[in-house]
C-alpha cells in the first residue's frame, strides 16, 4: 500500500432487485475508505480533447472505463442508481420529474418539498448501508442525500447550493480526511454540477466545456496533493465518475408532437427525455403506430418497452406511452413551435455513445493500469461495498461485470 501511494503522487504532481450479498463479501482485514466524485455529465471523450494531467494520471495508476448510465440517462435518475444500486423503475425516481397517479401532481426533484413526500424514494442508498453497519459516512450535496430514506440519513450530509466554488467542495472532503484517525468517515460522495451546465448552454464539443474540464482537473490536482496528509491516505480507494454524457442539440432537429396527435385523446403530458404522454387506453396503440412513421423518435406503450431498458414497470409514475427521441432531437408539444435554446442535453437512449461517461478507480482495491470493460452505473453501489467491505442490500448490480477492475477477485 505504501508502494501505491508513492505511485500515485509521482505520477499525480509530476506533471432487480436481487442482492448480491455472497459475491462482494470480502471484508478487508483493516478499515478502507472509499471517496467518490460525480462530475454530471462528463463525457467519455471530453478528457482526451482536454488537457487533464490529473485524470490522466490517475487512468494511469488504476482503473479506467468508459461506462453508460441507467435509462433514463439523466442526472437525479443515474446518480441515486449509483447510490442504490437499482434502475429508476425500482427506486422510483424514474426521471428529474414525472407525475404520480398515487399523489395525483406532478412530482420533480428539485422542490424541497417534493422530495420529502412518503417514499418518492425507494431502495437503500449505499451511505445508509454503511451506516446500518456501523461505518460513518460524509455526503456533500450527492442527489438524494438531503433527506431522511427509511428513517436514517448519513453523519454528515449537505444540502445542495452552487456558491460553494470547487476548491471549497474540494476543501471539506480534505478536511473529513485529515482528521484523526477515528475521527475520519468510510465514505465520503461529493459532487460537480459542471460540465453539464456549459454543455447544455454551449454544447459538449464547445471551448467551455473543455474549459470546465480543464478547471476541475486544476481542482483534483490541489485535491490529490492535499489529501496526501490524510493519515489513512493508504488505505483510500478514489473514484472519479460522472451520471451520463451529452448529445448536441440543432434548431433543425426539433418535432413537434402536438399536431401529429388526436388532442381530444391526450389526457396528460409530461415532456422531457424521455417525453412521456398519457393517452386514452383505446387510442394508445394508434398514438405509437403514428409516432412510430413519423421518424426520428421510437414511441412503445409503458409495458412493451425493451426490456435492454429496464423501464416501463413502475406502477405509479410512468405514462402509457413512453417517446425516446433518436440522440439529437428534441420533442415538444405545443400550439406552435417553439425555438431550441439549449445546444446539448441527455436522456436519450443510454447505449448512444454521446450518453457515455468515465470511471476512473486508484487506490490499493484497484488495479493499475487496468482497462476494465464497460459497465453500467447502477453496478457503483456494488463497487463501493467491496470497496467497504460491507453486505449489499437487495439490488440490481452484476458483480461478473466489475469483478477484474479490482486486485483481488
Amino acid at each position: 500500500m505504501k508502494r501505491y501511494a508513492c505511485i500515485l503522487l509521482a505520477l499525480l504532481f509530476a506533471g432487480c432487485a436481487t442482492s448480491r450479498r455472497s459475491a462482494v463479501a470480502t471484508a478487508p482485514q483493516e478499515k478502507q475508505y472509499a471517496v467518490i466524485l460525480s462530475m454530471d455529465a462528463f463525457r467519455w471523450d471530453l478528457a482526451g480533447r482536454s488537457h487533464t494531467p490529473t485524470l490522466d494520471s490517475l487512468a494511469r495508476v488504476g482503473t479506467y472505463a468508459e461506462i453508460y448510465p441507467v435509462y433514463p440517462s439523466n442526472t437525479f435518475p443515474s446518480h441515486y442508481a449509483m447510490a442504490t444500486g437499482l434502475h429508476p423503475d425500482h427506486h422510483g425516481v424514474v426521471n428529474n420529474g414525472f407525475y404520480d397517479r398515487t399523489q395525483g401532481r406532478r412530482l420533480s426533484v428539485f422542490d424541497s418539498l417534493d422530495v420529502r413526500t412518503p417514499g418518492f424514494w425507494g431502495g437503500e442508498p449505499i451511505w445508509n448501508t454503511a451506516e446500518r453497519q456501523g461505518l460513518t459516512a460524509n455526503i456533500f450535496m450527492w442527489p438524494g442525500s438531503e433527506v431522511p430514506i427509511g428513517g436514517r440519513q448519513a453523519t454528515v450530509w449537505t444540502r445542495y447550493s452552487s456558491k460553494p466554488d470547487y476548491y471549497q467542495r474540494a476543501d471539506w472532503v480534505i478536511d473529513a480526511m485529515t482528521r484523526p484517525e477515528a475521527e475520519i468517515p468510510q465514505l465520503v460522495m461529493w459532487y460537480f454540477e459542471e460540465p453539464d451546465a456549459a454543455m447544455h448552454t454551449y454544447g459538449p464539443e464547445s471551448p467551455e466545456a473543455v474549459g470546465r474540464a480543464e478547471h476541475i482537473d486544476s481542482v483534483l490536482r490541489y485535491f490529490f496533493r492535499e489529501i496526501r496528509r490524510s493519515p489513512v491516505f493508504d488505505r483510500i480507494n478514489f473514484i472519479v465518475t460522472a451520471d451520463h454524457g451529452m448529445a448536441e442539440l440543432s434548431p433543425d432537429r426539433y418535432i413537434n408532437l402536438l399536431p401529429l396527435l388526436d388532442t381530444a385523446q391526450v389526457v396528460r403530458v409530461v415532456p422531457g427525455t424521455p417525453f412521456g404522454l398519457e393517452v386514452k387506453e383505446e387510442y394508445a396503440d394508434q398514438a405509437v403506430r403514428t409516432l412510430r412513421r413519423t421518424g426520428h423518435m421510437k414511441a412503445w406503450r409503458r409495458e412493451r418497452m425493451p426490456r435492454r431498458f429496464h423501464y416501463g414497470t413502475h406502477p405509479t409514475r410512468l405514462t402509457n406511452v413512453i417517446v425516446i427521441p433518436e440522440t439529437g432531437w428534441t420533442l415538444d408539444y405545443a400550439p406552435q413551435e417553439r425555438p431550441v435554446r439549449k445546444r446539448g442535453t441527455h436522456g436519450f437512449n443510454n447505449r448512444d455513445r454521446d450518453m457515455h461517461m468515465v470511471f476512473y478507480g486508484s487506490g490499493p482495491a484497484f488495479r493499475k493500469g487496468y482497462r476494465q470493460r464497460s459497465f453500467q452505473n447502477q453496478n457503483m453501489y456494488l463497487i463501493l461495498c467491496r470497496l467497504l467491505g460491507i453486505e449489499p442490500a437487495p439490488n440490481d448490480g452484476k458483480w461478473r461485470d466489475i469483478k477484474r477492475m479490482f486486485n483481488e477477485n
